[in-house]
Order: C-alpha cells, then structure tokens, then sequence
C-alpha cells in the first residue's frame, strides 16, 4: 500500500489528525462549568486573554476535530467554514472549505464574515499574526490527554452559550470511560493482550509513549508492543514485530489481505489466531467525542468474552 496506490488521499488527514496526538490519563470527573455570561473573558490554549462580546452567530472550524466538536456541541447551524478533511458529521461536508494546516484563505474567511475562528494551538498560531492583522478573533484550543479534551468541549460550550450541550457531552463521554474501567480494572497483567497498531506499512509505521493509541490501549486493559520506542509516531522493525509476537494488530487502514500475506510474518499469533482488525482511524486520532466510542471499540476487540 505505497503513497503511488491511493495513499495520497488518506495520509494527510491522519498526519493532520495525529498533530493534535494525546496521552490520556484516565477518566475523572469534568470540571465544573459555569453557565456563560458575556461580555466573557477566558484563557485559550495559547495562554492569551480573550474577549467574547457576546454569544458567536458565526464560526469558522480550522480543523476537522474543531469542527467535529461544534456539531457535537449542536453548533452545525452557526458552522460558516471548515478545514480540508472536515468529513464528520457528514453535514460539515456542505460548508465551505477555507484552508487546511498549511494554508488558509484569507479572503474567503474575510467573505465569510465570522463572529469566532477557531483552531488547534498547534496549528493556529502559524496563522495567528496574519488573522490579527486582519481583525479576525480567534480562539485556540490545546487538548493533549483525554481530561484536556473534555475541557476543551466545555470550554467551547462557555465561549459560545451552549453549556448545558457540552455538559452532557462530557458527561456521555465519562460514562463510558468508565464503563470501560470498570469491567477491565481487574484483568491480571497476562489477560492484557500485547497489540501492534500499523499506521502505515512503507516504511512501517507504528504509534509509541505519549500517542493516543498507545493510552488507549492501556485504558482497554492491552499492552502496547512499541510501548518503549522514542516516540509517539515512529518508524518500526519488521523483525522487531515478528520478534515480540504481537496477540493483536491493529490497523488504521483497510488492508488486511495484503498484511495477512506478508510471508515474514506468517508466524506471528495474530495472523494465526485470525486477530488481525481494521479500524476507522478518525475516531482513534480526533480530539473529539468520538474517542470514547474508540474506546470501547478498542475494549471490545481485545476482550470480546467481556464486551460481547
């Protein structure tokens, strides 16, 4: 599955989604939240000060998780523009598309007219000096764990009036967070299965510490095969996988025949027990609600005698 077979289409969406890449640390509870008054002033994931008027009419998404979030939040309606890749819910897909991380259309957004921009901070703030210049308000959100995330949706239910939505939200997301701890918090160490997650294949591509996956995997009750690598998104060894004998592999993409018949790894147990499962990435790499629904997908394919 090279980049010349259509690998085009679907890497830069999830190298995008993997900039945003968390470390999640377990489910407590949310914040308490206040219900908005404005004129508002809160802190934005960049550390700055920002004024909110009043309640936004409209908003511009610059990423495909920021956009995601506002529908989450019943925002759809004010949602003006979005980023490339802006594909769930499948309404986003109407809106006009006013840049992607390594461009933006300032004309357009200008066009557009928003009320509130807002952007991943580590995106955004390539950005930030041109959209000021402008006049254009723009608030940056900066999830990096699971709680940040959480935070990060009731913050954006304060900024533009719709706190009770991003409480129940959360709330949601708590609720099965938790549903998963607690049928996994018991399973001794040699009922955690070992997993390898396969981002990309040439060169072979796996997630590491302070990767998304990788806590994912943990909170599931799995153990990651590549859990002592540098990095969180790192090139991996072949022979390394074959070496450690992986009782899951995951992967982000659809093509399991072709892994299935790799002749080096026939004898890896996942191949031999039929354990090998492919995924939607996007709700494993978004900074959305759609990552507790990961979860207990994810829970589900290591432990199908518990969540079956």
């Amino acid at each position: 599955m090279r980049l010349g077979q259509g690998g085009q289409v679907w890497i830069l969406p999830l190298l995008l989604a993997l900039v945003a890449c968390f470390t999640l640390h377990g489910a407590t509870p949310a914040k308490a939240n206040p219900a908005s008054s404005f004129p508002l002033v809160i802190k934005d994931g960049l550390g700055r000060e920002i004024l909110i008027k009043e309640v936004p009419k409209r908003l511009i998404a610059l990423t495909p998780s920021v956009t995601e979030n506002l529908f989450a939040l019943g925002l759809g309606d004010k949602v003006v523009g979005v980023s490339n890749y802006s594909d769930f819910p499948l309404a986003a897909k109407d809106r006009p598309v006013v840049g992607d991380a390594f461009q933006l259309n300032y004309e357009k957004i200008l066009l557009l007219e928003p009320d509130l921009i807002i952007g991943d901070a580590q995106l955004v703030k390539n950005y930030m000096n041109k959209l000021e210049e402008l006049g254009l308000p723009v608030l940056a959100i900066n999830p990096t764990n699971l709680q940040e995330v959480m935070d990060s949706l009731l913050l954006l239910g304060r900024v533009t009036g719709s706190t009770d939505v991003a409480n129940q939200v959360v709330c949601e997301m708590q609720e099965r967070i938790q549903y998963v701890e607690g049928k996994v918090k018991d399973l001794p160490e040699e009922a955690r299965p070992l997993v390898f997650v396969e981002v990309w294949d040439e060169p072979l591509m796996t997630c590491g510490p302070g990767s998304f996956i990788q806590e994912l995997i943990e909170l599931a009750a799995g153990k990651n095969l590549a859990a002592d690598a540098s990095d969180a998104w790192i090139e991996y060894s072949s022979e390394l996988v074959v070496e450690r004998d992986p009782e899951i592999i995951l992967l982000t993409r659809p093509y399991k025949d072709e892994l299935v018949a790799r002749s080096a790894w026939q004898g890896i147990k996942a191949i031999k027990d039929g354990r090998v499962v492919e995924v939607n990435s996007d709700p494993f790499v978004r900074t959305t609600p759609r990552l507790a629904h990961a979860l207990v997908e994810l829970a589900t394919i290591l432990h199908p005698e518990i969540f079956q």
